[in-house]
């Protein structure tokens, strides 16, 4: 059976663009930073039955994938942007 993707492209293509331009912003790699630090595990929560060991790698883990959102978001204020693929280019130059 062939499935059928029922997709509103014009819905789509707003979406992409207004995720790639909110994802360009330092703020939302802030905010990224705080979901993480936030979904650490902490002393006096409910843990059930983790083991301390799988605490502490949890713990370690969103701490470091906050650290890079917000070594991301400074990269971001400093104005150092990512190289753009020549195929983004190419895209840009045909719809223009």
């Amino acid at each position: 059976m062939t499935g059928r993707l029922n997709l509103d492209l014009d819905h789509f293509r707003a979406r992409v663009l207004q995720d790639c331009l909110t994802e360009a912003l330092a703020g939302y790699w802030d905010h990224r930073a705080e979901q993480f630090e936030d979904a650490a595990p902490r002393k006096g929560d409910y843990h059930g039955q983790a083991e301390s060991d799988d605490l502490l790698d949890r713990y370690q883990r969103c701490m470091a994938i906050a650290a890079a959102c917000r070594a991301h978001a400074q990269l971001l204020r400093d104005n150092i942007p990512a190289e753009i693929g020549p195929e983004v280019l190419d895209v840009l130059a045909e719809v223009a």
